[in-house]
């Protein structure tokens, strides 16, 4: 039997999840989703943390983890072209053991512990960086798609209260570029805040994220001051940072940092850490803090 079905709090987290109404289309994902809704602890199928600073690591597709009385999906589109699958099921391989550790060293880099939400579960049960419609097959899978957003969507809305504004990092790998990081915003549109705020440079330009990438020791996409601020078809960013960006209500920016398989190799994950880690800590001081939360004395 399961640990998620042994789990006292799974009876907890299955009652919300029967309450809760159902999950809505992306461009009302977050102010649709029910206030009243609460992150869930820890779980042997979702790692979830609350943080200190106003930073979200994502990790939706490095689980390894089966979901008790859920299927694979089958799939399989109706008449598909010849070997062509409807959704992409595989793992991105090492990047939830790469993204814990950049919460680790952004922690040591910056005094405070960043937010996160890490699926255990397999991609090919679960696609939680696609809409609903487009992520699970079958019923019993939407408490634990519910489980993942809902917690994202609750700490969107508590690092806005408290901070203004924020940074949601969705950690993803690929093979294309097996040596750089591809850094997706849709285009700017998942930063428009921050292009509002500070122009195209503070993305693209040597003081900005790029140039701070580059200055830590990573190869990175769009180039140093690109005009052109996307990085390559499928891969410029997914559902999750286009439903938690700043030109959405959370008023966060968000990126998607597409990991090539040499970075996430076992041997380099540290390197690969602590290089993103000193990189995104610049683009933080210099970007993201603007004020200290409500309850900062109390900390």
């Amino acid at each position: 039997m399961s640990t998620v079905a042994r789990s006292p709090r799974f009876a907890c987290f299955f009652i919300l999840a029967l309450l809760c109404p159902p999950l809505v289309a992306q461009e009302s994902a977050v102010e649709k989703r029910p206030a009243s809704a609460k992150a869930i602890p820890s779980d042997p199928l979702v790692d979830v943390q609350r943080g200190t600073i106003p930073i979200i690591i994502c990790a939706p597709h490095g689980g390894r983890e089966a979901i008790p009385g859920v299927p694979p999906r089958k799939n399989r589109p109706v008449n598909p072209p010849k070997g062509t699958p409807k959704w992409v099921t595989g793992t991105d391989v090492n990047t939830h053991e790469l993204a814990e550790v950049i919460v680790t060293e952004l922690e040591k880099r910056l005094g405070g512990r960043p937010y996160f939400v890490m699926a255990r579960f397999q991609r090919k049960f679960i696609d939680p960086n696609r809409a609903p419609e487009h992520s699970y097959e079958v019923p019993e899978a939407k408490f634990y798609y519910d489980a993942y957003h809902d917690t994202i969507a609750e700490y969107c809305r508590e690092v806005q209260k408290k901070w203004g504004t924020g940074l949601v990092i969705d950690v993803h790998g690929q093979a294309s570029f097996k040596d750089q990081i591809l850094i997706g915003t849709v285009g700017g549109e998942t930063v428009k805040l921050l292009i509002e705020r500070h122009g195209r440079g503070a993305l693209v330009g040597q003081d900005g994220l790029v140039g701070m990438m580059l200055d830590a020791g990573t190869k990175v996409k769009p180039d140093l001051n690109s005009e052109n601020l996307n990085v390559a078809a499928g891969l410029n960013g997914g559902y999750t940072v286009q439903t938690y960006g700043s030109h959405r209500p959370t008023a966060l920016e968000a990126v998607q940092f597409e990991y090539g398989s040499s970075y996430r190799a076992k041997e380099n994950i540290a390197k690969s850490a602590e290089d993103t880690a000193e990189g995104v800590a610049a683009f933080y001081k210099a970007y993201i803090v603007r004020k200290k939360p409500e309850n900062a004395a109390a900390q």
